[in-house]
């Protein structure tokens, strides 16, 4: 039952990657964050970047710009 979630999630990962790179015609960098992500992820056909901490990043991002206006 838990490889069926891993392949059937990294399956429909990898078909939507698929279906939008035949929509724009060309190929896309996907990242995947947060959750169950990392164990998603290795059981993907495409390549598929893994950044647990992008929100924190691009909250740490916004913050630096909000605190160089403020001052």
């Amino acid at each position: 039952m838990n490889s069926g979630i891993a392949f059937g999630n990294a399956s429909t990962i990898d078909g939507l990657i698929e279906r939008i790179e035949d929509e724009i015609g060309m190929s896309v960098t996907t990242i995947a964050t947060g959750g169950l992500a990392k164990f998603i992820v290795p059981y993907c056909k495409k390549t598929v970047v893994y950044d647990a901490d992008l929100m924190l990043k691009g909250l740490f991002l916004i913050y630096n710009k909000n605190e160089k206006t403020s001052k």
